[in-house]
């Protein structure tokens, strides 16, 4: 049985990953609870899942630190949304305890620091994000689970393009919340929604791929694929012992499958390479297979935030430029600045 505490447990992912739990039920217990301000479905969760140790963060923020450093658990999974996930992750790793990752804020914010954090307190970090769960299965089909130089030559993301993809520019400014939160493919809670529509989600996903990869910046691409059903590809290098391959990983846009698949084939297996590759789910893509399916490339006229993140991130400004869209992304929720506006 593997304890697990989850934070962000009223939200999108949150809610998703209690769902795989009671599917999963004989493998995890819930130790422990986490939300902001959603009393309501927080005590509902904890007497379905029959879990004592729970926090309204809104109500009694301190015991949010004692619940993760003092509950024994095995893994955390941080699905809090924004800035304010990045001082949980830090805690859970300080603990010793394994971070199942949703928060992309805490690796875009201090993924190096995060990193390091993880390395001390010898646990590990696992994304839990459709596009760094790809990269992560396709590295493993060669044993690798960062990048290598000498072995891999490219990792390209992909993206769904977002509900204007096919909007002109021109209408871009007067893009209201309500279009804005139609992703065509994905269900998510409102700020990423937003992020997602501008293509900002990407860029930030690009960043945290250099953390959790140690990935050169430069050896990162990002693609649109309007059906989001190929999630990453990897291109590999030649070496003596294996040919020069391009493998994706494809399967439904559903974060249940990257939950499923993180906490149940990651660490509850036999762990070897040809144990967590099996899944009826997961479809690994090459040659023909992978060539009859259309990508787009970015176009950072229209959707310039997605350059702007990254630049922010290499002038080492990352952080205010964060916290200025997160503001931003706010103020256009409630009407007060435009869908232009915000980055």
């Amino acid at each position: 049985m593997i304890n697990i505490i989850i934070l962000g447990s009223t939200g999108s992912i949150g809610r998703q990953t209690l769902e795989v739990i009671r599917k999963h039920k004989k493998k995890f217990k819930v130790v422990g609870l986490a939300c902001n301000s959603n009393a309501k479905l927080l005590n509902a969760q904890a007497k379905k899942f029959h879990t004592k140790n729970k926090v309204l963060v809104s109500k009694t923020p301190k015991r949010l630190a004692t619940l993760i450093q003092k509950t024994k658990a095995d893994l955390v999974v941080n699905a809090i949304s924004g800035s304010a996930g990045l001082v949980p992750s830090k805690l859970t790793l300080k603990a010793g305890k394994i971070l199942v990752l949703a928060n992309k804020e805490s690796l875009v914010l201090e993924g190096k620091a995060l990193m390091n954090l993880a390395r001390k307190n010898k646990t590990e970090i696992f994304p839990l994000d459709s596009e760094h769960h790809a990269v992560l299965r396709l590295l493993q089909t060669k044993g690798l689970t960062k990048y290598d130089p000498r072995r891999v030559k490219k990792i390209t993301l992909t993206a769904s393009g977002g509900p204007f993809f096919e909007t002109p520019k021109s209408d871009f400014a007067k893009i209201t919340p309500r279009q804005a939160l139609k992703n065509p493919n994905w269900s998510m809670g409102p700020k990423i929604l937003i992020e997602s529509a501008l293509l900002l989600n990407k860029g930030f996903e690009v960043i945290e791929a250099h953390h959790l990869f140690k990935c050169p910046l430069n050896k990162i691409h990002a693609i649109i694929d309007r059906k989001s059903y190929v999630h990453a590809i990897v291109e590999f290098s030649r070496t003596a012992k294996a040919p020069a391959q391009t493998l994706a990983l494809a399967y439904k846009p559903t974060m249940k499958t990257v939950i499923e698949d993180t906490l149940v084939k990651f660490h509850h297996d036999t762990r070897s390479p040809e144990t967590k590759l099996k899944s009826r789910k997961l479809k690994f893509l090459e040659g023909p297979a992978l060539k009859k399916h259309k990508f787009h490339q970015i176009s950072h006229a229209k959707f310039p935030a997605f350059g702007r993140t990254l630049a922010a991130f290499r002038k080492g400004q990352i952080e205010k430029f964060y916290k200025t869209s997160e503001k931003n992304i706010q103020k256009f929720l409630e009407e007060k600045i435009r869908f232009t506006e915000i980055v």
